[in-house]
């Protein structure tokens, strides 16, 4: 699958999710990817090179449209491509991942996939800290070489490397922030999710019996 420009976010994950939400034609495909990814900065007809792979390899299938009216086929997934979604979502990830990617997975995901999810967030959270602390020690052993001495006696490429260090550690903290208000957020709705969880368990069953 293609990945945007600038992350690692898969485009054929995005737009699988956007179809398993309801079936659609690629222009609308198209539309829906750019607002529900914008930060991910597809390239335009991102969706319909998807569409065109994840058809192949059998995660969607066309449903045919009234041609003669000069309509788009509409898209529906199968099965397969709800199960490679589910487990996409579910999959573990080397930290630290692309933020664009976390977002993806926790906006596509069902409420039964919650904790997963929680535990990923926090598993990132836990990489960050990780890298703020080696950063921190580097600014703490770069302070102890210059020792108090005076910017004139200083090279200017230590000058230069010391304000890359310091914007590190800001982006860092930043991100753990962010992590922790994310985690924070998805914990409250633990509860919820697993009601609905059980809920839509107890449908499938229902509807086991009916057909069974």
């Amino acid at each position: 699958m293609s990945r945007a420009r600038t992350t690692g976010l898969s485009a054929g994950e995005a737009v699988l999710g956007l179809v398993i939400e309801h079936p659609d034609h690629g222009f609308s495909l198209e539309r829906r990817l750019q607002e529900r990814f914008a930060a991910a900065r597809f390239a335009y007809s991102t969706a319909y090179s998807a569409l065109r792979r994840l058809q192949k390899d059998g995660l969607v299938r066309v449903v045919q449209a009234d041609e003669t009216a000069g309509e788009e086929v509409t898209y529906e997934a199968t099965q397969k491509g709800v199960e490679h979604l589910r487990a996409w979502v579910r999959a573990p990830t080397d930290a630290p991942v692309s933020r664009e990617e976390l977002h993806a997975k926790i906006a596509l995901c069902e409420p039964r996939d919650l904790p997963r999810l929680i535990d990923a967030v926090h598993t990132e959270e836990l990489a960050c800290i990780a890298e703020l602390d080696r950063i921190r020690e580097r600014m703490v052993a770069e302070a102890r070489q210059t020792n108090g001495r005076p910017l004139a006696e200083a090279q200017w490429s230590q000058l230069m490397d010391r304000g890359v260090v310091h914007g590190e550690a800001a982006f860092w903290g930043g991100r753990i922030r962010q992590l922790s208000q994310l985690r924070s957020y998805l914990e409250e709705l633990r509860s919820e999710a697993e009601r609905r969880a059980l809920a839509e368990h107890r449908r499938g069953l229902s509807e086991g019996r009916r057909t069974g």
